[in-house]
């Protein structure tokens, strides 16, 4: 192996790693794989150095379980908002007033955070992320959507480092 190869490998074992499901639309796995990393690819807010599909932990709608996961990945989401929520009320930020007075700095950074997981950007603090709604939650109508066409809808698990 050379050495530039062994370097690498060091590197990207060094980093940390971050775990993410993302729900798509696609006909079948491949195509859903694709249009996940097509996403990361042109995404601009977060860059990856390497991301690797998890092709044995992805899910088809189709599955028994798909139901069950998605959900659970809903609430690990709004776990993670409560937690942004409940470290910016121990910051003393408890009241939309008190934003009028809210300096630059480690607050800011958590009402950033917490903004982007209601306005659908996706983060590096995100766990679960709809592509379909471009969403960190998921609507009825597209529950409903799956349910009618299960076969058209994938979570794909990824691991990624930046």
């Amino acid at each position: 192996m050379p050495l530039d190869d062994i370097l690498n490998r060091h590197e990207y074992l060094q980093k940390p790693v971050y775990c993410y499901v993302v729900l798509v639309k696609g006909s079948g796995f491949e195509r859903c794989e694709e249009k996940v990393l097509n996403f990361f690819d042109r995404y601009q807010l977060v860059r990856f150095s390497a991301i690797r599909v998890l092709r044995d932990s992805s899910l088809s709608a189709a599955d028994r379980s798909f139901r069950e996961c998605l959900d659970e990945a809903v609430r690990k989401n709004r776990g993670i908002l409560r937690t942004l929520i409940g470290e910016l009320q121990a910051e003393n930020v408890t009241t939309l007033e008190d934003l009028n007075s809210l300096g630059q700095g480690y607050r800011t950074k958590l009402l950033h955070v917490v903004t982007h997981f209601l306005d659908g950007f996706f983060g590096i603090d995100t766990y679960f992320y709809n592509l379909v709604e471009d969403s960190h939650w998921v609507s009825q109508t597209l529950y409903a959507a799956i349910k009618a066409a299960p076969s058209d809808f994938w979570l794909i698990s990824l691991e990624a480092r930046i």
